[in-house]
């Protein structure tokens, strides 16, 4: 054959084969990865195999070459041929194509199971590498975090694995992230020129609300930022990943929106972001603690309502009348100090009108403009600009795939300090917890899941059966409130004063006891204390719902917790765990010659505890809290010293709880000045075992304690809220800044795939 290509001059001699580098095999490439590049197609190494083009198997570095084959392809009109390269060591090679079949199989079968619904097998139970107490000063001015987790498959301590971990900011307090573009709140593309900035505050029309001096005046080119971020969310809406942050402070109050980046390693990062709109509903008072909805939207709480019976000219006519006058009912024969001292005008001192003051920053479109505390002239310019009944509610904010987020307020609800509302899986039921000094724990039952616009809600009234040395155990009944809708409270809300809902007369206090005058009834609750009220005629609805707290006290309901904090669901024991951070005041008896008590009914007596309790609630089938004993109190007895008042191996004052139901586990975190730096505590359920796995810097709170489960990973949110409050270490060199801290402790890898978040404590 080459003796005729010779005759007729078309034969090509061959060229001399060049020397193989030494150290290299055949069909490797100068990077020692196998080379494909005589078939023309894309090669994707992996570790010890990889791929030429779609259908050719390639060994790695440590196999060889591909396989000795010849494939064609269609590109268009013209057919290419693609030849292999010529197999090196075959064993290598057929090794190589084994596990790259193996592996095709095992990708294949999880794609079926996950089709079918199956799910991969995960973790039965996961315990932390306990976090030590910080010794010397530099780790006390930071995040901490438990190093790593254990986690057993199938209830088999033998079949296990061990998880490194660590604190994963995701946003800082005055961090910028890319916006959703300026000229559409529905846009999707990032923009270089926009950014948000986290914590930003703004009025009504989004514009940035500048900070104010010590008279109450704005600071030119000084803009608020708040370093108090709260109950954070993380939400899988579709395929992608989103958090939703409320701040609790300042006034008024902001949220953000975020989408988030996920890596293949499961960590998250901010991706664009822009503020919740609340404009509609008159903005947002002191959003604080929340949970996730069972259909995977944010639900949060407004604490500390305005007292609306200082906006009722009928009652209060001017600031002077007004000032003071929470502290201004004696209780008893002899009048204790505080009780009976003068009224205060100034907007800063007066403890009724202050918050409100420090809101009107919000109404920019009012016909006065958007006033700072310090030109607000008066109580009658506020009224002109604020109504205390647009605020108090629990609240709901949907993100929607786009990124764009709808936000409401659920006045059928009732109105209260609300700390936290947790809807339980029937989509129906919620229960709601109140915030401050003699407040009440209520239930919500919905016409309709998922739709809380109507439905019945209750108050519980408690019946102690013991002593209360160790913290009370009592049975529940549920006093009906009645049924409302959301057009009529909400039509109500905005129209009506106090003295349209309410007469009051003024408490007579003798020897023996309270008296009010006929037709009025004592009761005693919140900030406002004693009081002699009556519902006007056909307003017993509209009270249910915008005066919830005084309206379920005359009605006989329990008005006496102090500091009723967070709330959550153990799907396994079917039990609500609620923390308490302080034992005090209308929870004792009698507390300072009966303030707390007078006029009500005084159902709780327990003993003063100032580390507080987490108290478990059990349920019953139709989902109604049946009782209420202590499950995790703190105590003064151990581990403590001059910086450390409570036990530094337990809790101290307990502010919100949530459960990682699947493994039994309890996350407790602290709002403490009882412990130098404020934990995050993992409590195992079945074995009583309790783990530090959060440290937050110096004057920090824990906020926001939830467990999530997206796509495979695990991860425990927690947020630093508020560094250096209390404390001056903010000038250290060890400082760490005071920016809220929004992070996670994770991501914990936990199986290949998961289609949905879960919150674990409900298992949904």
């Amino acid at each position: 054959r080459r003796a005729r290509k010779r005759r007729r001059g078309v034969y090509t001699p061959r060229r001399p084969r060049r020397a193989r580098p030494q150290g290299r095999r055949p069909n490797e490439s100068r990077a020692g990865f196998p080379s494909c590049a005589r078939s023309q197609a894309t090669v994707q190494v992996g570790p010890g195999l990889g791929w030429c083009g779609q259908v050719y198997h390639c060994l790695g570095s440590a196999g060889g070459g591909c396989r000795a084959q010849k494939k064609t392809r269609s590109t268009g009109e013209k057919t290419v041929r693609h030849t292999m390269a010529q197999p090196i060591a075959l064993r290598r090679m057929y090794t190589g194509l084994a596990l790259a079949v193996l592996l095709d199989v095992a990708v294949l079968l999880l794609l079926l199971s996950g089709a079918m619904g199956l799910e991969a097998p995960k973790p039965t139970s996961m315990e932390f590498n306990p976090l030590h107490i910080p010794k010397t000063d530099p780790p006390k001015h930071h995040t901490r975090a438990s190093s790593k987790a254990r986690l057993c498959f199938n209830g088999d301590k033998t079949n296990c694995k061990t998880v490194p971990l660590s604190y994963e900011p995701i946003l800082r307090s005055g961090q910028e992230v890319p916006c959703v573009a300026p000229d559409s709140r529905l846009a999707v593309r990032e923009t270089e020129t926009c950014e948000e900035v986290f914590g930003l505050v703004k009025d009504e029309n989004g514009t940035h609300i500048k900070t104010t001096d010590y008279a109450g005046k704005a600071q030119p080119g000084s803009y608020e930022v708040s370093s108090n971020p709260d109950f954070s969310s993380l939400l899988k809406v579709g395929n992608k990943v989103f958090s939703v942050v409320q701040f609790e402070y300042p006034r008024p109050g902001v949220m953000y929106a975020t989408e988030l980046r996920k890596d293949r390693a499961g960590r998250l990062s901010p991706k664009r972001m822009e503020s919740v709109d609340w404009s509609h509903e008159g903005g947002l008072w002191i959003p604080c603690a929340g949970s996730v909805s069972p259909w995977q939207t944010h639900i949060g709480g407004e604490e500390y309502e305005p007292d609306a019976k200082y906006y009722s000219p009928k009652f209060y006519p001017n600031d002077t009348s007004i000032c003071g006058a929470s502290r201004g009912v004696c209780t008893s024969i002899i009048c204790e100090p505080d009780e009976i001292q003068l009224p205060v005008q100034n907007w800063k001192t007066c403890s009724e009108l202050r918050d409100a003051y420090e809101f009107a920053k919000y109404f920019s479109s009012s016909p006065n403009g958007s006033l700072y505390p310090g030109e607000v002239k008066n109580i009658t310019t506020l009224r002109s600009m604020f109504n205390p009944y647009r605020y108090g509610y629990t609240f709901e904010v949907k993100v929607n795939p786009d990124g764009s987020t709808e936000a409401k307020k659920w006045f059928a609800v009732g109105r209260r300090s609300t700390e936290l509302a947790y809807i339980l899986p029937d989509n129906k039921t919620m229960y709601l917890s109140d915030d401050g000094t003699n407040s009440m724990l209520n239930m919500f039952v919905a016409d309709a899941p998922m739709d809380f616009s109507s439905g019945n809600l209750y108050a519980a009234k408690f019946k102690q059966h013991t002593d209360g040395s160790k913290g009370g155990e009592f049975t529940i009944d549920w006093i009906p409130l009645g049924h409302a809708n959301e057009t009529e409270i909400r039509d109500a809300a905005h129209k009506l004063r106090f003295s349209d809902i309410f007469d009051m007369a003024k408490p007579t206090v003798r020897e023996e006891g309270v008296s009010c005058p006929e037709g009025f009834q004592s009761v005693n609750t919140g900030t406002a204390g004693l009081e002699c009220l009556k519902v006007l005629p056909g307003m017993d609805t509209i009270a249910s719902r915008l005066e919830t707290r005084r309206y379920a006290a005359l009605k006989g309901a329990t008005t006496e917790f102090s500091k009723l904090e967070g709330l959550t669901f153990d799907s396994k024991s079917h039990r609500i765990f609620a923390a308490v951070s302080d034992l005090k005041d209308g929870m004792e008896d009698q507390k300072e010659n009966g303030k707390y008590d007078a006029g009500g009914p005084n159902d709780i007596k327990i003993g003063y505890k100032m580390c507080g309790c987490v108290y478990a609630l059990d349920l019953d089938e139709s989902n109604m809290a049946v009782n209420m004993y202590p499950f995790l109190c703190g105590d003064t007895e151990n581990n403590v010293d001059d910086k450390n008042r409570c036990n530094t191996n337990s809790v101290a004052n307990p502010d919100n709880v949530a459960m990682m139901s699947d493994f039994e586990t309890l996350l407790v975190a602290e709002d403490t000045k009882f412990h130098e730096n404020n934990f995050l505590w993992a409590y195992h359920i079945p074995s009583g075992s309790l783990q530090r796995i959060f440290s937050a810097p110096y004057g920090a709170e824990v906020t926001s304690p939830y467990y999530y489960e997206i796509d495979g990973y695990g991860y425990i949110l927690v947020v630093a809220q508020h560094p250096y409050e209390w404390n001056d270490y903010a000038l250290s060199t060890s400082s760490s800044g005071k920016a809220g801290t929004v992070g996670y402790i994770g991501p914990i890898p936990l199986r290949q795939y998961n289609v949905k978040a879960r919150d674990q404590s409900s298992g949904r």
